[in-house]
């Protein structure tokens, strides 16, 4: 069975990389807030028009290498379990747009002045990106943000400022030394941070000087002020420009692990999208996810996932003349328990073999018949 499912991640990896799309845009911020090219990649996945997805931004999108990572990184990670579309953007300065306005003079001195913009950056994603793609793209409202050094600074400094701008953070390598540690004060000084929603992934290189010192108190800080969960890791090999691409690998898998790859956030996340984004969980998107966690041995989140959606799965056998789905739905039923559903799905499958017994050879057919029948026989035995 389990080589089976490796079969089907393996075509729907390799569909995936067929059928993705990347678009270069400008977004316009007006006189306010100037405009900003963006890059969007929909997954192959966006095809189908009834399908809504979770949205990351990237930060440092004029670096190309930046956006690459991530939706690579991600198309390889998520096993087509919640694909995702990503939005790169880009900086015109990025020190500016990335920095809040400094305390201290010597700041703007080792600058050159090129700081101070981050509320600008952080009002024009807010009011003019977010809503460009929300209305441009079928989206869900659960949004990741991923910055990089000065990227995390600014990240960091959103988490402060506006808590639920993002659900989840990845804050790679930041600068929480800046201005003598303003972010770091700045969270000490917050009395309301509201965040126990978030996913909070940092990492760091051991650069040496205030730059870790700096990181592991504002983590430390950040960790006694919210109940968000929050994976910490520190790279001895790695260098601040090296640090990316491991970071972002480490971060993505600990996000699926904790969010999608547990059944109870699973069913929590998809049934609070219903209801705030529109969507509603159908059957074939439950034993797409149910066989990607039985190939990986979670049966239990295989099973308590399709007991959360019991009423979904009590519909009529959609029909279909996919014969091999058909049957390995059947199959992962029978695997689960569910005996009577996948005789369903067996007996169901048998139908649409005779139905179209004149379209293939004697051979399939036969060999059709057989497997149908030896899983039939499997259930009536299990249940003398």
């Amino acid at each position: 069975m389990k080589n089976i499912y490796l079969t089907i991640l393996a075509f729907s990896i390799f569909n995936a990389s067929q059928g993705q799309t990347i678009e270069t845009l400008t977004v316009s911020g007006g006189k306010t807030y100037g405009d900003h090219k963006v890059l969007i990649y929909t997954p192959a996945e966006y095809s189908d028009r009834n399908r809504k997805f979770e949205v990351v931004y990237v930060l440092d999108a004029q670096q190309r290498e930046f956006f690459d990572a991530v939706h690579t990184t991600l198309a390889f990670q998520t096993f087509g379990i919640r694909p995702m579309i990503v939005v790169g953007i880009s900086s015109n300065n990025r020190n500016y747009d990335f920095l809040p306005e400094n305390k201290f003079p010597e700041t703007a001195q080792e600058l050159a002045g090129q700081l101070g913009g981050a509320s600008v950056f952080s009002d024009y994603i807010e009011k003019k990106l977010m809503p460009f793609i929300e209305n441009k793209y079928r989206v869900l409202p659960f949004k990741i943000g991923i910055g990089f050094s000065n990227g995390g600074t600014f990240l960091n400094y959103n988490l402060l400022t506006k808590p639920a701008m993002f659900d989840a953070i990845f804050s790679i390598d930041a600068n929480l030394s800046y201005d003598r540690g303003q972010i770091i004060d700045r969270l000490n000084e917050n009395k309301t941070l509201d965040s126990s929603k978030l996913f909070y992934y940092t990492c760091y290189t051991p650069a040496g000087g205030k730059w870790v010192e700096s990181a592991d108190r504002f983590n430390e800080q950040l960790k006694s002020k919210t109940s968000m969960t929050i994976e910490k890791e520190v790279f001895q090999s790695e260098t601040h420009t090296t640090v990316f691409q491991q970071g972002i690998l480490n971060a993505i898998k600990c996000f699926y692990r904790y969010q999608f790859f547990n059944s109870e956030r699973l069913v929590i996340h998809l049934k609070t999208m219903e209801k705030l984004g529109g969507i509603r969980v159908n059957e074939e998107e439950l034993h797409r996810i149910a066989s990607i966690y039985m190939q990986y041995n979670l049966v239990d989140d295989a099973r308590k996932l399709l007991l959360s959606f019991e009423n979904i799965l009590a519909d009529d056998i959609q029909d279909s003349n996919d014969l091999f789905s058909l049957f390995e739905t059947g199959k992962l039923y029978n695997a689960l328990g569910f005996t009577d559903k996948a005789k369903a799905y067996f007996v169901f499958c048998n139908n649409k073999l005779e139905q179209n017994k004149n379209k293939m050879s004697v051979e399939y057919y036969n060999f059709g018949k057989e497997k149908i029948k030896e899983q039939l026989k499997n259930i009536e035995n299990s249940k003398q």
